[in-house]
């Protein structure tokens, strides 16, 4: 038994493979639509609630089964393959960012993800209040904090697909969305907090939890300037004793790839994301002189990886779910849509002094929730504070805005957009 698991197992993951490089391919080839868009389309087809609901094998169904959103109650081994994947995904884009620029649009991408929180989360609550009074106040901060979420990995793919990244626009967002992980894991505290409290019957204790709130906020900008000051700082040294070491056999790519890795569990110690840390890690790597042999190395390790993570993410999509709740989940994506657009747009526009076609694709850029949204949206549900009409509302604003941001995005990259001049960047010789 336990060898037919194994061996079906390998089936499994070769079918997601080839699902999702048939769906990436059909899409930039024929649809001139990115291949993450493909990606995702061909998960949602051969999920289990759609044609993957045709094959009766209980092995293969719970391996493409989702558990719960990504890890949040049981987990099986393509959840932890996504993980890894999405990793992979945020190393690679942390190594290819200009350093500089990264530093330069740090004051305006802070200020993009506070705009891009406090708007989507006001929407969320208010909406739902208004279209499903009997959530209660647990339910309503729920979906507003799933509002709040953006999925650094899905712009980061696409910013890479399109050549975009190292504009003043692709840094800016990728500043944005770091930061708004960080928030987003503070008011996520506090809605758990509060929906415990709620549930148990008792007094909010706003104090207390705003103090926690706090010490995770405090600690995670701690680790995150700290690992980004150490690659910025000491790349010299980093390179001579860190990577020197691995040159003579060729293997500096992957164990700078490694080392990516075990930052990605660190930075979890701190209650953050392991994206954030991954990301981090290759800012460690890109201001070294071996960015470049990283670089060529480590991506077709992402370009393997990637296709999965989007496509079991189609998977996790259960489209009977819509339908509960379709009103609400139709005014919760325009809600979500128009929420960070907006809430980024104006601090891109005015006080980062962005074009208007840069702060479009800032504020549309953060647009889509993916996996980060069903992470919070499956929080409520396990908690109980969100009802499984509520989960499928938030399921279908992760999916919509998901799927629409390709589409959204491409008009304004047509745009002539300001690239990071060779001033900006920064220069090994002046170190």
């Amino acid at each position: 038994m336990e060898i037919e698991v194994y061996f079906k197992f390998i089936l499994t993951f070769g079918l997601i493979l080839l699902a999702a490089r048939i769906g990436g391919e059909l899409f930039e080839r024929y649809l001139k639509q990115p291949p993450v868009l493909g990606e995702l389309v061909a998960g949602i087809i051969i999920s289990p609630f759609a044609l993957g609901g045709l094959i009766h094998d209980p092995i293969i169904l719970n391996f493409a089964t989702v558990h719960g959103a990504f890890g949040l109650h049981e987990f099986n081994v393509m959840e932890v393959i996504s993980e890894i994947a999405v990793i992979a995904l945020l190393f690679v884009a942390g190594v290819e960012t200009d350093v500089g620029a990264f530093l330069k649009q740090g004051l305006t991408g802070a200020l993009v993800a506070i705009g891009g929180v406090i708007l989507p989360f006001t929407f969320g609550y208010f909406v739902t209040m208004w279209l499903a009074p009997g959530a209660g106040i647990a339910g309503w901060l729920f979906i507003g904090a799933a509002l709040t979420a953006t999925s650094i990995g899905i712009t980061v793919r696409i910013l890479l697909e399109m050549g975009t990244l190292q504009t003043r626009a692709g840094t800016t967002i990728l500043v944005g969305a770091v930061i708004d992980d960080i928030i987003g894991i503070v008011i996520l505290s506090i809605v758990v907090g509060i929906s415990s409290a709620v549930k148990a019957g008792g007094e909010i204790n706003m104090a207390y939890i705003s103090l926690d709130a706090l010490k995770i906020l405090a600690i995670g900008f701690a680790v995150w300037f700290a690992l980004l000051i150490i690659g910025v700082k000491l790349n010299k040294y980093i390179s001579r004793f860190l990577l020197n070491p691995f040159k003579k056999s060729g293997t500096i790519p992957i164990f700078a790839l490694i080392i990516g890795f075990i930052i990605a569990y660190l930075v979890t110690l701190v209650d953050l994301h392991p994206v954030v840390g991954a990301y981090v890690a290759g800012l460690m790597f890109a201001a070294t002189d071996e960015r470049e042999d990283i670089l060529d190395k480590t991506r077709p390790v992402m370009l393997f990886l990637a296709p999965f993570f989007f496509c079991y993410l189609g998977m996790q999509v259960d489209t009977r779910l819509f339908w509960g709740g379709a009103i609400l989940a139709i005014i919760l994506i325009v809600a979500a849509v128009l929420g960070k657009a907006v809430g980024c747009y104006i601090p891109a526009r005015f006080f980062g002094k962005l074009s208007h076609a840069e702060s479009m694709i800032v504020g549309i850029g953060m647009v889509p929730r993916g996996e980060v949204g069903l992470i919070i949206a499956g929080a409520g549900l396990l908690a109980g504070a969100i009802s499984r009409d509520l989960f499928g509302a938030a399921v279908a604003v992760s999916l919509i805005t998901t799927l629409i941001t390709p589409a959204m995005l491409r008009p304004f990259f047509k745009m002539q957009l300001e690239p990071v001049t060779e001033t900006d960047k920064p220069s090994h010789q002046d170190e």
